[in-house]
């Protein structure tokens, strides 16, 4: 679960927390990575990262997309700016570029939203 808000209680946040307590309920393991206090840089957009695997850009962005390329399911909570998802968020997903090139383990991504569209659900 990568929890992307930077406010501490934020409705995102609580969502999060619910969503892994049900996770683990169920029996799996979660484990939640929170963006509050990272410090993750722009991409530069060099694309080094298809070439070596990992950017060049040495912040908290390696670790947490390490973790991504391990994990069995991706869940990220992230609050809606503008109807889209927070620049954080964003910024993380453009600095989780070395995955494009990877044997990563998870196979799907699928958004709350893109998974009420497929099944129209409410």
């Amino acid at each position: 679960m990568i929890s992307t808000s930077l406010r501490a209680n934020s409705n995102s946040d609580m969502l999060a927390e619910a969503f892994i307590e049900g996770a683990r309920e169920a029996g799996h393991e979660v484990e939640k990575v929170s963006l509050k206090d990272k410090t993750i840089g722009f991409c530069k957009g060099c694309l080094a990262c298809q070439k070596t695997g990992s950017c060049v850009i040495r912040d908290d962005a390696g670790a947490i997309v390490e973790k991504m390329m391990h994990s069995d399911v991706l869940v990220f909570a992230t609050p809606i700016y503008y109807y889209e998802m927070s620049g954080q968020m964003k910024t993380l997903l453009d600095r989780a570029n070395p995955l494009y090139t990877a044997d990563y383990a998870f196979v799907t991504c699928i958004s709350w939203r893109q998974r009420q569209m497929r099944t129209n659900m409410p």
